[in-house]
Protein backbone atom coordinates (compact mmCIF):
# COMPACT_ATOMS: atom_id res chain seq x y z
CA UNK A 1 0.00 0.00 0.00
CA UNK A 2 2.84 2.38 0.88
CA UNK A 3 4.55 1.80 -2.48
CA UNK A 4 1.24 2.18 -4.34
CA UNK A 5 0.79 5.62 -2.78
CA UNK A 6 4.33 6.57 -3.81
CA UNK A 7 3.75 5.34 -7.35
CA UNK A 8 0.48 7.29 -7.52
CA UNK A 9 2.19 10.48 -6.37
CA UNK A 10 5.04 9.99 -8.83
CA UNK A 11 2.56 9.43 -11.66
CA UNK A 12 0.58 12.53 -10.70
CA UNK A 13 3.75 14.65 -10.53
CA UNK A 14 4.92 13.33 -13.88
CA UNK A 15 1.54 14.10 -15.41
CA UNK A 16 1.61 17.62 -13.99
CA UNK A 17 5.10 18.20 -15.37
CA UNK A 18 4.01 16.88 -18.77
CA UNK A 19 0.97 19.17 -18.78
CA UNK A 20 3.09 22.18 -17.78
CA UNK A 21 5.61 21.31 -20.48
CA UNK A 22 2.85 21.08 -23.11
CA UNK A 23 1.37 24.42 -22.03
CA UNK A 24 4.81 26.00 -22.09
CA UNK A 25 5.41 24.59 -25.58
CA UNK A 26 2.04 25.95 -26.80
CA UNK A 27 2.90 29.39 -25.40
CA UNK A 28 6.33 29.26 -27.03
CA UNK A 29 4.73 28.23 -30.33
CA UNK A 30 2.27 31.14 -30.07
CA UNK A 31 5.12 33.54 -29.38
CA UNK A 32 7.02 32.13 -32.34
CA UNK A 33 3.98 32.60 -34.61
CA UNK A 34 3.51 36.16 -33.39
CA UNK A 35 7.20 36.96 -33.79
CA UNK A 36 7.01 35.74 -37.39
CA UNK A 37 4.06 38.02 -38.17
CA UNK A 38 5.42 41.48 -39.08
CA UNK A 39 1.99 43.00 -38.49
CA UNK A 40 1.53 41.48 -35.03
CA UNK A 41 1.89 44.91 -33.40
CA UNK A 42 -0.54 46.56 -35.85
CA UNK A 43 -4.30 47.05 -35.34
CA UNK A 44 -6.67 45.38 -37.80
CA UNK A 45 -9.08 48.14 -38.87
CA UNK A 46 -11.21 45.87 -41.03
CA UNK A 47 -11.45 43.18 -43.69
CA UNK A 48 -13.55 43.43 -46.85
CA UNK A 49 -13.88 41.25 -49.95
CA UNK A 50 -15.09 41.38 -53.52
CA UNK A 51 -15.27 38.64 -56.14
CA UNK A 52 -11.72 39.53 -57.14
CA UNK A 53 -9.84 40.25 -53.91
CA UNK A 54 -9.89 40.21 -50.12
CA UNK A 55 -8.32 43.18 -48.33
CA UNK A 56 -7.13 43.52 -44.75
CA UNK A 57 -6.58 47.09 -43.58
CA UNK A 58 -4.19 47.74 -40.69
CA UNK A 59 -2.80 50.75 -38.82
CA UNK A 60 0.18 50.98 -36.48
CA UNK A 61 -2.32 51.90 -33.72
CA UNK A 62 -5.98 52.85 -33.37
CA UNK A 63 -6.75 55.66 -35.83
CA UNK A 64 -6.14 59.15 -34.41
CA UNK A 65 -6.03 62.78 -35.53
CA UNK A 66 -2.61 63.07 -37.14
CA UNK A 67 -0.22 60.95 -39.19
CA UNK A 68 -1.29 57.28 -39.26
CA UNK A 69 0.87 54.52 -40.72
CA UNK A 70 -1.39 52.31 -42.85
CA UNK A 71 -0.74 48.75 -44.06
CA UNK A 72 -2.80 46.87 -46.65
CA UNK A 73 -2.71 43.17 -47.47
CA UNK A 74 -4.46 41.89 -50.60
CA UNK A 75 -5.37 38.21 -51.06
CA UNK A 76 -7.00 35.99 -53.63
CA UNK A 77 -10.57 35.47 -52.34
CA UNK A 78 -10.88 32.57 -49.93
CA UNK A 79 -7.12 31.96 -49.73
CA UNK A 80 -4.00 33.20 -47.95
CA UNK A 81 -2.24 33.82 -51.26
CA UNK A 82 -1.15 37.45 -51.31
CA UNK A 83 -1.50 39.55 -54.44
CA UNK A 84 1.57 41.78 -54.73
CA UNK A 85 1.46 42.92 -58.37
CA UNK A 86 -1.46 45.27 -57.75
CA UNK A 87 -1.73 49.04 -57.69
CA UNK A 88 -3.32 50.58 -54.59
CA UNK A 89 -4.71 54.05 -54.00
CA UNK A 90 -6.24 55.38 -50.80
CA UNK A 91 -9.16 57.77 -50.50
CA UNK A 92 -9.98 59.05 -47.00
CA UNK A 93 -13.32 60.82 -46.75
CA UNK A 94 -15.12 62.68 -43.99
CA UNK A 95 -18.89 62.83 -44.50
CA UNK A 96 -20.28 65.85 -42.68
CA UNK A 97 -23.80 65.57 -44.09
CA UNK A 98 -24.02 68.82 -46.07
CA UNK A 99 -20.45 68.46 -47.31
CA UNK A 100 -17.54 66.04 -47.63
CA UNK A 101 -13.79 66.48 -47.51
CA UNK A 102 -10.71 64.32 -47.81
CA UNK A 103 -7.35 64.39 -45.97
CA UNK A 104 -3.63 64.08 -46.75
CA UNK A 105 -2.45 60.56 -47.61
CA UNK A 106 0.39 58.59 -49.18
CA UNK A 107 -0.54 55.74 -51.51
CA UNK A 108 0.85 52.37 -50.37
CA UNK A 109 3.78 50.59 -52.01
CA UNK A 110 4.82 47.05 -51.22
CA UNK A 111 7.00 46.73 -48.13
CA UNK A 112 8.84 43.40 -47.93
CA UNK A 113 9.63 43.76 -44.22
CA UNK A 114 5.91 44.14 -43.39
CA UNK A 115 4.71 41.65 -46.01
CA UNK A 116 2.12 44.31 -46.86
CA UNK A 117 1.59 47.51 -48.81
CA UNK A 118 2.67 50.44 -46.65
CA UNK A 119 1.32 54.02 -46.82
CA UNK A 120 -0.18 56.67 -44.59
CA UNK A 121 -3.24 58.78 -43.90
CA UNK A 122 -3.27 62.02 -41.91
CA UNK A 123 -6.75 62.41 -40.46
CA UNK A 124 -7.41 66.10 -39.84
CA UNK A 125 -10.33 65.89 -37.41
CA UNK A 126 -11.93 63.31 -35.11
CA UNK A 127 -15.03 61.24 -35.77
CA UNK A 128 -18.11 62.35 -33.87
CA UNK A 129 -20.97 64.79 -34.10
CA UNK A 130 -19.29 66.69 -36.93
CA UNK A 131 -19.13 63.65 -39.21
CA UNK A 132 -17.76 60.17 -39.88
CA UNK A 133 -14.68 58.88 -41.68
CA UNK A 134 -14.24 56.16 -44.26
CA UNK A 135 -11.04 54.99 -45.91
CA UNK A 136 -11.46 53.54 -49.39
CA UNK A 137 -8.88 51.18 -50.88
CA UNK A 138 -8.87 51.35 -54.68
CA UNK A 139 -7.31 48.28 -56.32
CA UNK A 140 -6.11 47.81 -59.87
CA UNK A 141 -5.05 44.24 -60.59
CA UNK A 142 -3.96 44.15 -64.24
CA UNK A 143 -6.92 46.26 -65.31
CA UNK A 144 -9.44 44.66 -62.92
CA UNK A 145 -10.55 47.45 -60.60
CA UNK A 146 -12.21 47.21 -57.21
CA UNK A 147 -13.06 49.67 -54.45
CA UNK A 148 -13.36 48.49 -50.87
CA UNK A 149 -14.52 51.01 -48.27
CA UNK A 150 -13.79 50.78 -44.56
CA UNK A 151 -15.51 52.79 -41.79
CA UNK A 152 -12.87 54.37 -39.54
CA UNK A 153 -13.23 55.71 -35.99
CA UNK A 154 -10.73 58.55 -35.51
CA UNK A 155 -9.99 59.82 -32.00
CA UNK A 156 -7.96 62.82 -30.78
CA UNK A 157 -4.71 62.32 -28.89
CA UNK A 158 -4.31 63.73 -25.37
CA UNK A 159 -1.26 65.55 -26.76
CA UNK A 160 -2.09 66.75 -30.26
CA UNK A 161 -0.20 65.14 -33.15
CA UNK A 162 -1.61 67.60 -35.70
CA UNK A 163 -1.98 71.36 -35.79
CA UNK A 164 -3.60 73.44 -38.52
CA UNK A 165 -3.43 77.18 -39.12
CA UNK A 166 -3.62 79.90 -41.74
CA UNK A 167 -0.26 80.92 -43.15
CA UNK A 168 0.96 84.27 -41.85
CA UNK A 169 2.14 84.93 -45.38
CA UNK A 170 -0.94 84.36 -47.57
CA UNK A 171 -3.71 82.86 -45.36
CA UNK A 172 -3.47 79.43 -47.02
CA UNK A 173 -4.51 76.53 -44.79
CA UNK A 174 -1.52 74.53 -43.54
CA UNK A 175 -1.47 71.20 -41.67
CA UNK A 176 1.58 70.04 -39.70
CA UNK A 177 1.64 66.47 -38.36
CA UNK A 178 4.17 65.10 -35.87
CA UNK A 179 5.45 61.75 -37.13
CA UNK A 180 8.42 61.24 -34.80
CA UNK A 181 9.36 60.72 -32.04
CA UNK A 182 6.60 58.18 -31.35
CA UNK A 183 8.40 56.67 -28.33
CA UNK A 184 10.58 59.52 -27.04
CA UNK A 185 13.50 58.83 -24.71
CA UNK A 186 16.30 60.72 -22.98
CA UNK A 187 18.93 61.78 -25.50
CA UNK A 188 18.81 62.34 -29.25
CA UNK A 189 15.52 61.51 -30.95
CA UNK A 190 14.50 61.65 -34.59
CA UNK A 191 12.12 64.58 -35.06
CA UNK A 192 9.93 64.38 -38.16
CA UNK A 193 7.12 66.60 -39.38
CA UNK A 194 4.70 66.12 -42.27
CA UNK A 195 3.55 69.41 -43.79
CA UNK A 196 0.57 69.76 -46.15
CA UNK A 197 -1.48 72.56 -47.69
CA UNK A 198 -5.23 72.44 -48.36
CA UNK A 199 -5.55 73.17 -52.06
CA UNK A 200 -9.22 72.13 -52.24
CA UNK A 201 -11.49 70.14 -49.95
CA UNK A 202 -10.31 67.04 -51.82
CA UNK A 203 -6.63 67.86 -52.38
CA UNK A 204 -3.95 68.27 -49.68
CA UNK A 205 -0.58 68.30 -51.46
CA UNK A 206 2.69 68.22 -49.49
CA UNK A 207 4.58 71.49 -48.96
CA UNK A 208 8.20 70.97 -49.96
CA UNK A 209 9.88 74.41 -49.91
CA UNK A 210 9.87 75.44 -46.25
CA UNK A 211 12.63 75.86 -43.72
CA UNK A 212 11.92 74.65 -40.17
CA UNK A 213 13.53 75.82 -36.93
CA UNK A 214 12.87 73.92 -33.68
CA UNK A 215 13.46 74.99 -30.08
CA UNK A 216 12.78 72.44 -27.30
CA UNK A 217 11.69 73.86 -23.94
CA UNK A 218 10.97 72.23 -20.60
CA UNK A 219 8.54 74.82 -19.15
CA UNK A 220 8.35 73.35 -15.64
CA UNK A 221 12.13 73.34 -15.29
CA UNK A 222 12.91 76.57 -17.14
CA UNK A 223 15.46 75.20 -19.58
CA UNK A 224 15.89 73.94 -23.13
CA UNK A 225 18.45 71.57 -24.62
CA UNK A 226 21.55 71.72 -26.84
CA UNK A 227 22.53 69.84 -29.99
CA UNK A 228 19.22 69.91 -31.82
CA UNK A 229 19.11 69.56 -35.61
CA UNK A 230 16.55 71.58 -37.56
CA UNK A 231 14.37 69.40 -39.82
CA UNK A 232 15.02 69.63 -43.55
CA UNK A 233 12.81 68.46 -46.37
CA UNK A 234 13.53 64.92 -47.53
CA UNK A 235 10.63 64.03 -49.87
CA UNK A 236 6.85 64.36 -50.22
CA UNK A 237 6.46 66.78 -47.32
CA UNK A 238 8.63 64.83 -44.86
CA UNK A 239 10.90 67.13 -42.82
CA UNK A 240 13.46 65.23 -40.72
CA UNK A 241 15.76 66.52 -37.97
CA UNK A 242 16.74 65.66 -34.41
CA UNK A 243 15.56 66.78 -30.98
CA UNK A 244 17.57 66.29 -27.79
CA UNK A 245 15.69 65.60 -24.54
CA UNK A 246 18.06 65.94 -21.59
CA UNK A 247 15.60 64.44 -19.09
CA UNK A 248 12.19 62.82 -18.97
CA UNK A 249 8.99 64.76 -18.29
CA UNK A 250 6.98 67.41 -20.14
CA UNK A 251 8.57 69.13 -23.14
CA UNK A 252 7.25 71.72 -25.54
CA UNK A 253 8.96 71.64 -28.94
CA UNK A 254 8.45 75.03 -30.59
CA UNK A 255 8.84 75.41 -34.33
CA UNK A 256 8.91 78.22 -36.87
CA UNK A 257 8.22 77.83 -40.58
CA UNK A 258 9.58 80.11 -43.30
CA UNK A 259 9.21 79.99 -47.06
CA UNK A 260 12.10 79.72 -49.51
CA UNK A 261 12.61 83.51 -49.46
CA UNK A 262 12.76 83.64 -45.65
CA UNK A 263 9.27 85.06 -45.08
CA UNK A 264 7.42 83.82 -42.02
CA UNK A 265 4.70 81.20 -42.53
CA UNK A 266 4.24 80.21 -38.87
CA UNK A 267 6.06 81.86 -35.97
CA UNK A 268 4.57 80.16 -32.90
CA UNK A 269 3.86 76.48 -33.61
CA UNK A 270 4.61 73.80 -31.02
CA UNK A 271 3.97 70.19 -30.04
CA UNK A 272 3.67 68.94 -26.46
CA UNK A 273 5.68 65.77 -25.77
CA UNK A 274 5.58 64.03 -22.38
CA UNK A 275 7.39 60.82 -21.45
CA UNK A 276 8.67 59.08 -18.33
Amino acid sequence: MFFNKINLRVAMAAGLLLLMSACSKDEDDDKQVNSNNPLSEYVLLGEESTANASVRLYASEDAFVGYNEIAVQVFQPGTDNQLRAVSIQLLPMMDMGMMKHSAPFENPTYNESLSAFSGSCTFIMPSGQMGSWTLAVLLDNEGVRDTLTFPIIVVPKAEARLISFESELDSSKIFVALRAPMGPEIGANSFELMIYERETMMAFPPVENLSVEITPEMPTMGHGSPNNVNPIHMENGHYVGEVNFTMSGYWKVHFMLKDSSGQMVKSDGYFDITFQ
